[in-house]
C-alpha cells in the first residue's frame, strides 16, 4: 500500500479517513508482529505507517474544528 500524502488525505471525507486509518493500524499491527518474529523485509515500513497514521489523525482534527 502506498503511503498517503497530506494532499491526498485532505481530499478524503471523514468516513474515508476513518476507514484508511483502520486499515493502516491493522497493517502496523501485522508489521510489528513480523518484526518480532523476524519475518519483516522492510523495517522502515513501520515508521512510514506510524507517520501516515499521525498525518490522518492531524487532518481529521483540523477538519472537525
Amino acid at each position: 500500500m502506498a503511503i498517503l500524502r497530506a494532499d491526498d488525505i485532505r481530499n478524503m471525507d471523514i468516513e474515508q479517513m476513518k476507514e484508511k486509518l483502520r486499515e493502516l493500524r491493522e497493517e502496523l499491527l501485522i508489521a510489528r508482529t513480523k518484526l518480532k518474529i523476524g519475518g519483516l523485509e522492510n523495517p522502515g515500513r513501520i515508521r512510514e505507517l506510524r507517520r501516515t497514521i499521525a498525518r490522518i489523525l492531524t487532518i481529521m482534527r483540523e477538519k472537525q474544528s
